[in-house]
Order: structure tokens, then sequence, then C-alpha cells
């Protein structure tokens, strides 16, 4: 299912009820016909209500800056870039010595921190448009019970979702539940956006489906109780937490991929394992006229040498973090490839793009790090390893290229992060057997079979969140809300943490709009 903002009507309302607080365009306004266009007509009928939540699922596709016409860059550069570069087991486009994240000195004005905020209350803008819109709906008797509440729960997961990278990524966070409310108001303490997850879980749960005939990119019940347990997690409730990720499994839709190399496999869109995934097209193209339903992911990371780029804005892995697998760990050549290593994907040879005659990321004697093909520039900042589960498209051949953008889908939430953050939740309420029970199941994935025997403890489990979800969009949420965060980087890079820059600064641009907004200790 592709969720596109087209013939729906939630943009235009969006932009009409929320005004500059949501940062609406006209240019969002697509439908032909605008006159008397209001939340009461737009809900009075289940048809425009489904276009109206689709309209929400569009707000995770925005580009940067929220304009139609533009490929989505801040789920790449922002959301992919903090979950990773704060991990420091993946590098901004600068030499470590002078990084800003290994230096804990985050730029308030950089991609990372720009990106996250807007967008996500961008998108709770239109959500709460729309649950504003489907509760009048259902009162008034004009949206038939079951959709409407169906539409009612799925709105109220999709503001989750958002609340959720929101808090994890900033901390405290204004918690704007209503379109009246205060658009310069101050900050909620982080706790309590947690606790209306909660409550939004529990209201949403009952009205979702396990699964949908052929709209998967819907959110689910499955996708609801992901969230609920992550929530109870960031507070501490781990019992409730365990039973949340639980019910997961019983619903009978959702498992582990067999062979984790098929996780993030092109043609395994919305697979058994995934609970929220970003839907894209597979019609990206050149042309800086392109569509916002496609994504520069694939680009983002693969090699210079083979995308004809200079790496100005590549998401490099390190060499500790390829180091760090075991042994045997099927899971390191479908995250990263270093020097003499071949792509895993079978429908990729290295050696197909233009000008390369070898099949591998580089070689041991002469390493893809900082000599670039001719033409380049020097790109001394290279580790010579590189990202595998956004380069999977044999469609995308680099700058120059028919097509160098792509409709690969990204995986927010999957159920093999579900387990571990279930083992976790279950060592943190006292139950080993459960927790050593879930860990298991995502080591002996990662070995294709049985992995060596590791007694579960709360530094493994570090490290098994680091093989599991590296390059993907949840990799320090989750390691913030263990509460280790300053151990991980201390026992992985040797760096030490100051208080409170678990948490990326709040953009200048905000601060300077909302004069009730306290800074973060990273600002």
């Amino acid at each position: 299912m592709k969720f596109k903002a087209k013939n729906t009507s939630l943009s235009l309302i969006g932009c009409v009820l929320l005004g500059t607080m949501w940062a609406c365009s006209d240019d969002f306004l697509i439908d032909a016909n605008e006159t008397d266009l209001t939340t009461d007509v737009v809900f009075s009928a289940d048809r425009t209500a489904v276009a109206a939540v689709t309209g929400v699922y569009d707000g995770f596709q925005n580009d940067s800056e929220g304009d139609p016409g533009v490929p989505n860059e801040y789920n790449v550069k922002g959301v992919f870039g903090w979950a990773n570069y704060m991990s420091l087991d993946w590098q901004t486009p600068t030499e470590r010595d002078d990084n800003n994240f290994f230096n804990f000195e985050v730029n308030a004005d950089g991609e990372v921190a720009t990106k996250i905020w807007p967008n996500h209350y961008r998108q709770i803008g239109r959500a709460n448009a729309a649950i504003e819109g489907l509760r009048g709906g259902l009162d008034a008797g004009n949206l038939t019970g079951e959709t409407g509440q169906r539409l009612l729960g799925e709105t109220l997961v999709l503001r989750s979702i958002s609340y959720q990278y929101l808090a994890a990524a900033y901390g405290d966070v204004p918690l704007m539940l209503n379109l009246s409310d205060d658009p310069l108001k101050a900050r909620d303490p982080q706790d309590m956006v947690f606790e209306q997850i909660v409550t939004d879980m529990e209201e949403a749960i009952p009205y979702l489906p396990w699964s949908y005939d052929s709209e998967r990119g819907r959110v689910s019940k499955g996708t609801a109780y992901a969230v609920l347990g992550n929530a109870l997690m960031w507070l501490g409730r781990y019992p409730e937490a365990v039973t949340a990720f639980e019910e997961i499994e019983a619903g009978g839709v959702t498992s582990l991929e067999p062979n984790f190399l098929d996780v993030h496999a092109l043609a395994n869109a919305n697979g058994v394992e995934s609970l929220f995934e970003l839907q894209w097209a597979a019609d990206g193209d050149l042309s800086w006229g392109r569509n916002d339903e496609v994504s520069i992911l694939q680009l983002f990371t693969m090699p210079a040498d083979i995308r004809n780029g200079d790496g100005a804005f590549a998401g490099i892995p390190t060499q500790e973090l390829w180091a760090s697998f075991e042994a045997g760990d099927l899971r390191r050549q479908a995250t990263v490839i270093g020097p003499d290593e071949e792509h895993p994907d079978p429908l990729i040879d290295i050696n197909m793009y233009d000008g390369i005659d070898i099949n591998t990321a580089g070689t041991a004697a002469d390493p893809w790090t900082g000599n670039p093909p001719a033409g380049m520039a020097e790109n001394p900042q290279r580790t010579g390893y590189w990202g595998i589960k956004g380069w999977r498209d044999p469609a995308i051949l680099g700058w120059g290229s028919a097509v160098m953008f792509g409709g690969q889908n990204h995986i927010w939430i999957r159920y093999g992060e579900v387990l571990l953050s279930l083992s976790e939740a279950a060592l943190k309420a006292g139950d080993m057997g459960t927790a050593q029970a879930a860990f298991d199941r995502v080591r002996n994935r990662g070995w294709g079979g049985t992995a060596p025997a590791l007694t579960v403890s709360m530094d493994n489990i570090l490290q098994e969140y680091r093989h599991e979800l590296a390059g993907e969009f949840s990799l320090w949420a989750v390691i913030r809300r263990s509460g280790e965060a300053a151990a991980y980087l201390s026992n992985n890079y040797g760096v030490s943490m100051p208080a409170g820059f678990d948490v990326i600064p709040i953009p200048n641009s905000v601060m300077t709009i909302n004069p009730n907004l306290e800074p973060n200790p990273s600002n």
C-alpha cells in the first residue's frame, strides 16, 4: 500500500486549522474543489475520512522543509543520522577528530537537530486535526462505527510514534494534543509524553486489526502494542511492558524473518517482521522536480567510489562497529562490509557499477577510504566500511544515473527490536527465563541457527541492540531508554559523555520562535 497526500483533504484541513504552528504551506492544497471544505465535511463520510488519515501517513514522507516535489530527507539526514551518529558507530561527513558527535558538540543548526523537530510536529498537527474530526464524525453518527474507530486508532498510533521519537531525541517536549493548544507553550516533562502515549495506545488497541488484506502499510494492533511497550519501558513499568510485547506474537501475524538478510530485502516490503514501515515509490528520478514519494537513503550510504559523488553527506559506519560482531554472526555482512568483502545481496554485484572492476568494497591493499576515482575530491574521513541495510536496490547507480532515488521502504519498528526490548524489560522485572528466551531468539537468528551461548545481561543486551539495529532508525532511542548511554559510549569508544548530552539540542530556529522553551544542555 502506498500512502500519498494526493487527492486527500487533510492537507487542506491541517493548513487552514493549525496555522503557523505546523508550518503548513498552501502548496499542500491539492484538491481541485476546496469550496466549503471543512472538518465537518471531510469527516462526514467514510471515504473522505480514509483519505484524510492517509494524509497523516504522508506526514512521515515529507522532505526536510515540508514542500512537495522534493525527496524525503528528514528521515535520512535527521532520524537516521540521530539514531546512528549518536551511537558513534556511524560517522558524519567530517574526520573523527573534528566530528561534532564524537566531541559532543551537536550543531543546533545542523541537519539532525533541525529536521526531526519540525517534521514530527507537522505530522502531529495533521494527526490532531484528524483526531478531532474523527471524534466529531463518530459522535455525530456520520462515520461507520468500525471504520471510524479503526481510523481513530491508526491516527492515535501515528501521533504517538512521532511523540516517542521527539521525546527520545530531545527529552522534554511540548505535548500538543488539541488544535486549540497554545503554539508557544513550554516543554512538558518527558514522562508526561510517554504517559500520554500509554493512554492513547490503550484506546487505540481495541480499534485496530492484527492485519490488513491489502493495505499492509497501515499500522496494526501489533504496531500499537510495540509503541505501548516502548512507552512503558521509558516509564520504568517493566512487567507491564513485558505483557504488551508478548501480545504481539500472540496475534499470529508477526514473527522473526528466518534469514536476517531478508529483513531489508527490496522485495520484502512490509514483511512478517515489520511493525511500522515508511512506504516509498519505485519511480525515483534524477530531476530536481522529483516527488516526495522517494528516498535518498541508498545514495546516502553507497560508497562514494561507486556512486560518483564526493561523499558530502555519506553516512559511514566505523571500523569499530564492523569489528564488534562475533565470528559467525551473519548480521555483520548484512549490516556493514569492508575491504575485500562482497555485497551480500544476490541482486547486487559491486562490479556492475561504472568504472569498478572488482566485486568488493575496495581491497585490503587499496581500501575505499581516501583514494577517490578520477575527478573526485579527496575524502580522508571515509573509513573503508559501508552500510548495507539501505543499499539493496540494483537500479540506483549513483549520481548522473537515470535513477538515483528509490522506493526501498524504511522499517522504523520491527519484531527483532521488540524481542530485545522484551528481553530488557523482563530482565529488569526479574523474569530471567523470559529475558533469556527472547535474547536467545534474536541471537540464534543472527547466526542462522544456534548462536554461542551467552547469559543475558544489560551489557549483552546493549551489544545485541547494536548488532541488530545498526544502520536503522531506533538504535540511539533504545540505548538512551536503557539509562546506560554514557556507559555504552565509554565501553565502545572510550569517550565520556557530559551529563544531559544524551539528547540533541533544540533547533535554534525553534528557540527563536518560542521564547518559552528552555534549552537542552547540548544547546
